[in-house]
């Protein structure tokens, strides 16, 4: 699995699950983007690839699934209704 680290990145967990690596990329370089924290990551059964997102205080709780592992991520910004159209969009050209 692959590991992010940077000034946007909470030091708290570093390893994402592959499914989420290059929305990841794209959320670190974002502007609007101030921080992103991520969370635990659960092992879950085999199922489809899927990306969940809600709107909290500050920002997206993004909830990603692979193909067997299932990881939240906090996206900190100003502007959440412009970052959630921007991840939808990223998401349906990977062909996810």
């Amino acid at each position: 699995m692959p590991h992010i680290a940077g000034k946007k990145v909470a030091k708290g967990h570093s390893t994402i699950i592959d499914e989420a690596d290059k929305l990841m990329k794209f959320l670190y370089k974002h502007p609007l983007v101030e921080k992103i924290v991520t969370g635990e990551i659960k092992s879950i059964e085999h199922g489809p690839r899927r990306l969940k997102i809600t709107p909290i205080e500050a920002g997206l709780k993004l909830m990603i699934r692979g193909i067997n592992a299932r990881q939240i991520l906090f996206v900190y910004t100003p502007e959440p209704a412009i970052i959630k159209e921007q991840i939808e969009e990223f998401w349906q050209k990977k062909g996810r």
